[in-house]
């Protein structure tokens, strides 16, 4: 209850505060329009009055002097002669180019480099032909050496093969064809036996190897083809068949002479499909 007192007791206060501020608000306006009210209805009595600087002197004023005469004018100045403008630079108006002429001008032109075009295409044309030329002439005569070569070289064998046949006649005597050809033809028939003949051509080529023998039927390196097929696969079918097929059988020694050709080097023949 003390608390709510208290709360309306302020609020009360706080109230009567405000009616107090407003009442002397209206009491001071209230005096302020008497004052003004007063001051408009009262007629004062109006006082004029000379105010003097200071008081009159009985001495005699002194003259005042005379202003001083204006000077005479002077002459006015003559005025500078215009001097004479310097000559404007006239242009030569510019030539007026027709245009048929101006396109006559560009077709020239874009012959002129048309034609310089083609010249050097021709150039690089002519010089690209002499450099086919010329390796093509490289190439025939390499072929043409190696073919001279070729013909000197079967030349000189079939000479050393000759020479090899005399020796060995003259050293065991006569050699036995019979025997001899005995022998090749038991080397053919085991050098067959390992070649598919399905890998060399159907017209049946005769292939011509070069080889050494050992006393024991072995081969010494590696056997030289003289002529080929001219099939590198039928020619390599052989020579895989002719090292697959040693030790091949020789003559006995109670036959020297065939027994010494043949660990000679030898040339044999071979169809690998007969």
């Amino acid at each position: 209850m003390k608390t709510q007192l208290s709360e309306q007791d302020q609020v009360f206060r706080r109230r009567a505060a405000i009616l107090s501020v407003l009442m002397h608000i209206l009491l001071f306006l209230a005096m302020i329009f008497m004052v003004d009210w007063k001051a408009v209805h009262v007629n004062p009595s109006v006082m004029e009055a000379t105010l003097w600087d200071s008081l009159p002197s009985k001495t005699v004023p002194k003259p005042t002097p005379e202003p001083p005469k204006p000077e005479p004018p002077k002459p006015p100045e003559p005025e500078p002669e215009p001097q004479p403008k310097p000559p404007e630079k006239v242009t030569p108006p510019e030539p007026q180019v027709n245009k048929a002429e101006q396109e006559a001008e560009i077709a020239l032109k874009k012959r002129e480099d048309e034609k310089k075009r083609k010249l050097e295409e021709d150039k690089k044309k002519e010089e690209e032909k002499k450099k086919q030329e010329e390796k093509l002439k490289k190439i025939q005569e390499a072929l043409r050496k190696e073919e001279e070569e070729e013909k000197l070289k079967k030349v000189q064998d079939a000479m050393r093969q000759q020479d090899m046949d005399e020796k060995q006649s003259s050293a065991s005597g006569p050699v036995d064809p019979s025997i001899f050809n005995y022998y090749m033809g038991l080397l053919s028939r085991k050098i067959r036996s390992n070649v598919n003949p399905g890998l060399c051509p159907v017209s049946n080529p005769a292939l011509l190897f070069e080889m050494q023998l050992t006393s024991t039927g072995d081969i010494t390196g590696m056997p030289k083809l003289i002529k080929g097929s001219g099939d590198a696969v039928c020619d390599d079918a052989v020579l895989r068949a002719i090292l697959a097929a040693k030790p091949f059988d020789l003559p006995g020694d109670d036959h020297p002479a065939e027994r010494k050709k043949m660990l000679e080097q030898i040339r044999a023949t071979f169809k690998p499909r007969s």
